[in-house]
């Protein structure tokens, strides 16, 4: 008796587990749209603020509204913008621009100009990838303060093939062979 009992309970069991394993899991992701309001959950996505070119590629201007404790990446052309988290004493809206993505200039303007001071460095790429014969002894980035001035805490990734800038706060950018106090870019 005890011999059939178990049969049958190890029966019950395995029929349970074949006849509930057909049926959908009450906690699975449903995959199709509900037809109806009260069908199912609904398919939720987010719009981004700043919305990606429709004929394909990086465009020439991005934009980023960020919070004080926030952080973001802009990337347009060759260069790359990192707020690390906490870099803004305040809510501030950066855009970057250049005139086409392989523009060795970089236009960065920050909203309002009393947040263009930060608590930490950003931190600025540009890729060099696709420009041959890059001396990255020598290559390295300016801003503009009335004339092109060397940035100070720059370095060369010869391996990465990028130029990094840590930068405490934003104005325009060139990259530049070495002779950015004479008006001198990379060609």
């Amino acid at each position: 008796m005890k011999r059939s009992a178990l049969l049958s309970a190890v029966l019950t069991a395995a029929l349970a587990v074949f006849l509930t394993g057909c049926s959908r899991n009450p906690v699975a992701p449903t995959t199709s749209t509900p037809g109806a309001p009260d069908a199912g959950t609904m398919s939720i996505s987010q719009v981004p603020v700043d919305v990606p070119p429709t004929e394909g590629g990086i465009g020439s201007t991005r934009t980023a509204m960020l919070t004080a404790s926030g952080e973001g990446v802009l990337t347009v052309g060759r260069f790359t913008l990192w707020i690390r988290k906490n870099s803004l004493k305040q809510d501030a809206t950066i855009t970057m621009r250049v005139t086409d993505p392989e523009a060795m200039q970089v236009h960065i303007e920050i909203t309002p100009a009393s947040a263009n001071s930060f608590a930490s460095p950003v931190i600025l790429t540009a890729n060099m990838s696709d420009v041959d014969n890059v001396d990255y002894s020598n290559t390295t980035m300016a801003y503009w303060d009335g004339a092109w001035e060397p940035m100070t805490d720059v370095s060369a990734h010869p391996n990465q093939q990028n130029i990094v800038a840590h930068l405490t706060s934003l104005s325009d950018c060139l990259v530049t062979d070495g002779t950015a106090g004479k008006g001198n870019k990379m060609q």
